[in-house]
Protein backbone atom coordinates (compact mmCIF):
# COMPACT_ATOMS: atom_id res chain seq x y z
CA UNK A 1 0.00 0.00 0.00
CA UNK A 2 1.63 3.06 -1.08
CA UNK A 3 1.30 5.67 1.72
CA UNK A 4 1.87 9.20 0.29
CA UNK A 5 1.69 10.50 4.03
CA UNK A 6 5.47 9.31 4.71
CA UNK A 7 6.33 12.05 2.65
CA UNK A 8 4.73 14.56 4.54
CA UNK A 9 6.38 15.15 8.57
CA UNK A 10 4.37 17.51 11.03
CA UNK A 11 5.87 16.87 14.22
CA UNK A 12 3.57 18.16 16.81
CA UNK A 13 4.66 17.69 20.85
CA UNK A 14 1.82 19.32 23.54
CA UNK A 15 3.09 19.18 27.10
CA UNK A 16 1.00 18.06 29.97
CA UNK A 17 1.77 21.44 32.15
CA UNK A 18 4.62 19.85 33.40
CA UNK A 19 5.87 22.12 36.83
CA UNK A 20 9.65 20.99 36.61
CA UNK A 21 11.43 25.11 36.88
CA UNK A 22 14.10 23.49 33.75
CA UNK A 23 10.96 23.24 31.50
CA UNK A 24 10.70 26.84 31.34
CA UNK A 25 9.85 28.36 28.07
CA UNK A 26 13.59 30.14 27.81
CA UNK A 27 15.01 27.21 28.77
CA UNK A 28 12.80 24.93 26.37
CA UNK A 29 13.35 26.80 23.33
CA UNK A 30 17.14 26.57 24.19
CA UNK A 31 17.32 23.18 24.49
CA UNK A 32 15.35 22.80 21.24
CA UNK A 33 17.29 24.99 18.91
CA UNK A 34 20.60 23.61 20.14
CA UNK A 35 18.93 20.11 19.41
CA UNK A 36 17.94 21.65 15.79
CA UNK A 37 20.91 23.31 15.05
CA UNK A 38 22.64 19.78 14.52
CA UNK A 39 19.65 18.31 13.06
CA UNK A 40 19.24 19.29 9.24
CA UNK A 41 17.60 16.51 7.89
CA UNK A 42 14.38 17.61 9.15
CA UNK A 43 11.41 19.21 7.81
CA UNK A 44 7.83 19.93 9.69
CA UNK A 45 6.62 21.78 12.38
CA UNK A 46 7.65 21.37 16.30
CA UNK A 47 4.46 22.55 17.94
CA UNK A 48 4.68 22.72 22.29
CA UNK A 49 1.94 23.72 24.63
CA UNK A 50 0.00 23.55 27.85
CA UNK A 51 -3.67 24.35 27.74
CA UNK A 52 -2.91 27.99 29.00
CA UNK A 53 0.01 28.85 25.99
CA UNK A 54 2.01 27.52 23.17
CA UNK A 55 5.57 27.42 24.60
CA UNK A 56 7.50 26.73 21.41
CA UNK A 57 5.99 26.78 17.87
CA UNK A 58 8.95 26.82 14.58
CA UNK A 59 9.08 25.63 11.30
CA UNK A 60 12.14 23.72 10.04
CA UNK A 61 12.34 23.21 6.50
CA UNK A 62 10.35 24.09 2.90
CA UNK A 63 6.31 23.14 2.71
CA UNK A 64 7.53 24.15 -0.93
CA UNK A 65 11.36 23.82 -1.84
CA UNK A 66 10.90 25.07 -5.58
CA UNK A 67 9.45 28.14 -4.28
CA UNK A 68 11.22 28.39 -0.78
CA UNK A 69 8.09 28.62 0.88
CA UNK A 70 9.07 27.80 4.68
CA UNK A 71 7.68 25.57 7.15
CA UNK A 72 5.67 27.59 10.10
CA UNK A 73 2.84 26.44 12.21
CA UNK A 74 0.31 27.85 10.02
CA UNK A 75 1.46 25.28 7.12
CA UNK A 76 -1.29 22.77 6.22
CA UNK A 77 -0.19 19.00 6.03
CA UNK A 78 -1.59 15.69 5.71
CA UNK A 79 -1.21 14.15 8.65
CA UNK A 80 -1.40 10.82 7.82
CA UNK A 81 -2.43 8.07 10.21
CA UNK A 82 -3.08 10.45 12.88
CA UNK A 83 -6.31 10.86 11.37
CA UNK A 84 -7.43 7.73 13.18
CA UNK A 85 -7.79 9.45 16.43
CA UNK A 86 -10.10 12.02 14.88
CA UNK A 87 -12.39 9.05 13.22
CA UNK A 88 -12.07 7.46 16.78
CA UNK A 89 -13.46 11.02 18.32
CA UNK A 90 -15.95 11.18 15.52
CA UNK A 91 -17.30 7.32 16.84
CA UNK A 92 -16.97 8.63 20.90
CA UNK A 93 -19.52 11.89 19.60
CA UNK A 94 -21.74 9.37 17.98
CA UNK A 95 -21.73 7.92 21.07
CA UNK A 96 -22.50 10.76 23.05
CA UNK A 97 -25.42 11.38 20.93
CA UNK A 98 -26.83 8.10 21.14
CA UNK A 99 -26.29 7.36 17.75
CA UNK A 100 -24.83 4.00 18.55
CA UNK A 101 -22.89 1.96 21.42
CA UNK A 102 -19.21 0.89 21.73
CA UNK A 103 -20.70 -2.56 21.75
CA UNK A 104 -22.29 -2.54 18.09
CA UNK A 105 -21.90 -5.39 15.58
CA UNK A 106 -20.84 -4.89 12.15
CA UNK A 107 -24.16 -6.94 11.94
CA UNK A 108 -26.13 -4.03 12.92
CA UNK A 109 -24.93 -1.69 10.31
CA UNK A 110 -24.23 -3.96 7.53
CA UNK A 111 -27.15 -6.82 6.70
CA UNK A 112 -24.96 -8.04 3.97
CA UNK A 113 -21.40 -8.74 6.28
CA UNK A 114 -20.72 -12.42 6.04
CA UNK A 115 -20.96 -14.73 9.48
CA UNK A 116 -17.42 -14.23 10.09
CA UNK A 117 -17.43 -10.71 10.75
CA UNK A 118 -21.04 -9.92 11.54
CA UNK A 119 -20.04 -9.53 15.48
CA UNK A 120 -17.05 -7.84 15.15
CA UNK A 121 -17.59 -4.76 17.63
CA UNK A 122 -17.06 -0.70 17.10
CA UNK A 123 -14.71 -1.66 19.87
CA UNK A 124 -12.89 -4.18 18.38
CA UNK A 125 -12.30 -1.73 15.12
CA UNK A 126 -11.22 1.39 17.41
CA UNK A 127 -8.53 -1.14 18.76
CA UNK A 128 -7.40 -2.85 16.10
CA UNK A 129 -8.77 -6.01 17.36
CA UNK A 130 -11.13 -7.18 14.78
CA UNK A 131 -8.64 -9.44 12.22
CA UNK A 132 -9.77 -7.18 9.21
CA UNK A 133 -6.62 -7.03 6.85
CA UNK A 134 -4.29 -3.91 6.91
CA UNK A 135 -5.32 -2.38 3.54
CA UNK A 136 -7.16 -3.83 0.64
CA UNK A 137 -5.43 -1.46 -2.05
CA UNK A 138 -3.43 1.74 -2.52
CA UNK A 139 -4.10 5.28 -1.21
CA UNK A 140 -5.72 6.38 -4.44
CA UNK A 141 -7.42 4.07 -6.46
CA UNK A 142 -10.85 4.55 -7.28
CA UNK A 143 -13.36 2.60 -5.14
CA UNK A 144 -17.51 3.36 -4.17
CA UNK A 145 -18.23 2.92 -0.59
CA UNK A 146 -20.13 0.37 -1.64
CA UNK A 147 -17.28 -1.74 -3.66
CA UNK A 148 -15.17 -0.77 -0.58
CA UNK A 149 -17.21 -2.47 2.14
CA UNK A 150 -17.41 -5.33 -0.56
CA UNK A 151 -13.92 -5.91 -0.75
CA UNK A 152 -13.03 -5.82 2.74
CA UNK A 153 -16.19 -8.40 3.75
CA UNK A 154 -14.45 -10.55 1.03
CA UNK A 155 -10.95 -10.57 2.81
CA UNK A 156 -10.28 -13.57 5.24
CA UNK A 157 -9.50 -12.74 8.64
CA UNK A 158 -6.41 -12.57 9.78
CA UNK A 159 -7.49 -13.90 13.57
CA UNK A 160 -10.81 -14.60 15.65
CA UNK A 161 -12.47 -10.85 16.49
CA UNK A 162 -10.91 -9.72 20.01
CA UNK A 163 -7.90 -12.35 20.40
CA UNK A 164 -4.90 -9.85 19.76
CA UNK A 165 -4.38 -6.70 18.10
CA UNK A 166 -3.20 -5.96 14.39
CA UNK A 167 -2.77 -2.87 12.84
CA UNK A 168 -5.93 -2.44 10.59
CA UNK A 169 -6.53 0.85 8.14
CA UNK A 170 -9.65 -0.67 6.57
CA UNK A 171 -11.25 -0.78 10.32
CA UNK A 172 -10.65 2.83 10.73
CA UNK A 173 -12.51 3.37 6.94
CA UNK A 174 -15.21 1.13 7.68
CA UNK A 175 -16.03 3.06 11.29
CA UNK A 176 -16.01 6.22 8.80
CA UNK A 177 -18.65 4.25 6.79
CA UNK A 178 -20.70 3.97 10.46
CA UNK A 179 -20.44 7.47 11.04
CA UNK A 180 -21.88 8.33 7.62
CA UNK A 181 -24.53 5.64 8.20
CA UNK A 182 -25.89 6.97 11.71
CA UNK A 183 -25.43 10.91 11.14
CA UNK A 184 -26.84 11.64 7.49
CA UNK A 185 -23.47 13.57 6.96
CA UNK A 186 -20.40 12.41 5.09
CA UNK A 187 -17.80 11.82 7.16
CA UNK A 188 -15.74 15.19 6.84
CA UNK A 189 -19.50 16.93 7.83
CA UNK A 190 -19.48 14.71 11.04
CA UNK A 191 -16.27 15.81 12.60
CA UNK A 192 -16.50 19.51 11.29
CA UNK A 193 -19.90 19.74 12.79
CA UNK A 194 -18.77 17.77 16.06
CA UNK A 195 -15.26 18.24 16.27
CA UNK A 196 -13.33 21.24 13.85
CA UNK A 197 -15.96 23.81 14.38
CA UNK A 198 -15.76 23.40 18.65
CA UNK A 199 -12.30 23.46 19.04
CA UNK A 200 -11.30 26.33 16.53
CA UNK A 201 -9.51 24.44 14.21
CA UNK A 202 -9.55 26.32 11.09
CA UNK A 203 -7.82 24.34 8.28
CA UNK A 204 -8.89 20.83 9.14
CA UNK A 205 -10.87 18.71 7.03
CA UNK A 206 -10.37 17.13 3.35
CA UNK A 207 -12.29 19.93 0.98
CA UNK A 208 -14.38 22.00 3.66
CA UNK A 209 -11.88 24.56 4.85
CA UNK A 210 -10.53 27.51 2.15
CA UNK A 211 -7.53 26.06 1.62
CA UNK A 212 -7.23 29.37 -1.25
CA UNK A 213 -5.93 31.39 1.65
CA UNK A 214 -3.33 28.82 3.02
CA UNK A 215 -0.03 26.62 2.25
CA UNK A 216 -0.47 23.20 1.76
CA UNK A 217 2.62 21.12 2.06
CA UNK A 218 4.04 19.37 -0.79
CA UNK A 219 5.06 15.71 -0.15
CA UNK A 220 8.42 15.23 -1.05
CA UNK A 221 9.96 11.09 -1.42
CA UNK A 222 13.41 11.93 0.18
CA UNK A 223 13.92 8.33 0.83
CA UNK A 224 12.76 6.97 -2.39
CA UNK A 225 10.12 4.83 -1.71
CA UNK A 226 8.57 5.70 -5.08
CA UNK A 227 12.16 5.64 -6.97
CA UNK A 228 12.81 9.06 -7.47
CA UNK A 229 15.07 10.29 -4.47
CA UNK A 230 14.26 13.88 -3.59
CA UNK A 231 10.59 13.96 -5.62
CA UNK A 232 7.99 16.30 -5.48
CA UNK A 233 4.96 14.22 -5.24
CA UNK A 234 2.73 17.64 -5.13
CA UNK A 235 0.05 18.58 -2.76
CA UNK A 236 -2.33 15.86 -1.25
CA UNK A 237 -5.70 17.48 -2.22
CA UNK A 238 -4.28 17.71 -5.92
CA UNK A 239 -4.40 13.50 -5.96
CA UNK A 240 -6.92 11.59 -7.73
CA UNK A 241 -9.77 12.31 -4.49
CA UNK A 242 -13.75 11.59 -5.19
CA UNK A 243 -15.91 14.46 -5.09
CA UNK A 244 -15.91 14.45 -1.02
CA UNK A 245 -12.43 13.59 -0.23
CA UNK A 246 -9.83 10.67 -0.47
CA UNK A 247 -11.67 7.57 -1.69
CA UNK A 248 -12.12 4.92 1.21
CA UNK A 249 -8.65 2.69 0.83
CA UNK A 250 -7.54 6.37 2.65
CA UNK A 251 -10.66 8.45 3.87
CA UNK A 252 -10.91 7.86 7.60
CA UNK A 253 -7.76 5.69 8.00
CA UNK A 254 -5.53 8.59 6.64
CA UNK A 255 -5.10 11.92 4.88
CA UNK A 256 -7.21 14.84 6.89
CA UNK A 257 -5.18 17.76 6.40
CA UNK A 258 -4.44 20.68 9.11
CA UNK A 259 -1.90 22.69 10.85
CA UNK A 260 -0.04 22.85 13.69
CA UNK A 261 -2.08 25.50 15.42
CA UNK A 262 -4.83 22.83 14.61
CA UNK A 263 -3.60 20.24 16.32
CA UNK A 264 -2.53 22.58 19.30
CA UNK A 265 -6.43 23.50 19.65
CA UNK A 266 -7.16 19.49 19.49
CA UNK A 267 -5.45 19.23 22.23
CA UNK A 268 -7.65 21.56 24.43
CA UNK A 269 -11.10 20.32 22.69
CA UNK A 270 -10.15 16.81 24.24
CA UNK A 271 -9.07 18.02 27.87
CA UNK A 272 -12.28 20.28 27.72
CA UNK A 273 -15.93 19.46 29.55
CA UNK A 274 -16.92 19.15 25.59
CA UNK A 275 -16.29 15.52 25.69
CA UNK A 276 -17.93 13.81 28.94
CA UNK A 277 -15.84 12.20 31.36
CA UNK A 278 -16.91 8.63 30.58
CA UNK A 279 -15.91 9.10 27.20
CA UNK A 280 -12.42 10.53 28.19
CA UNK A 281 -11.85 7.45 30.25
CA UNK A 282 -12.96 4.99 27.26
CA UNK A 283 -9.89 7.36 25.11
CA UNK A 284 -7.45 6.80 27.89
CA UNK A 285 -7.86 3.00 29.01
CA UNK A 286 -5.61 0.34 28.43
CA UNK A 287 -6.74 -2.52 26.30
CA UNK A 288 -4.68 -5.06 24.80
CA UNK A 289 -1.05 -6.14 24.03
CA UNK A 290 0.52 -4.54 21.23
CA UNK A 291 2.32 -7.51 19.11
CA UNK A 292 4.62 -9.25 21.09
CA UNK A 293 5.86 -6.26 22.66
CA UNK A 294 5.59 -5.10 26.60
CA UNK A 295 3.42 -2.41 25.08
CA UNK A 296 -0.06 -2.09 26.17
CA UNK A 297 -2.45 -0.42 23.62
CA UNK A 298 -3.45 2.44 25.13
CA UNK A 299 -6.53 4.79 24.13
CA UNK A 300 -8.91 4.55 20.95
CA UNK A 301 -7.76 5.05 17.38
CA UNK A 302 -3.60 4.74 17.63
CA UNK A 303 -2.21 6.27 14.43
Amino acid sequence: MTRFNLTLISIVFLTMGCKDDDTSEATLTSKIDKIMEEETDFSGVIHIGTLESVLYSKGFGYADRENQIENDNSIVFDIGSVTKPFTALGIIKCQELGLLDFEDTLGKFFPEVPDDKKDITIEQLLTHSSGFVDAIGDDYDEISKEMYLTQSFDTQLLFSPGVRYEYSNVGFSILGIIIEAVSNKSYEEFLNEQIFLSSEMKTAGYLMPDYSKVVIANGYDDLGLLGVPMANLGKPNEQPWDIDGPYWNLKANGGLLMSANDIGQYYKFIKSDLIDEVSKQKMYNKYLREDNTSTLYRGLGGS
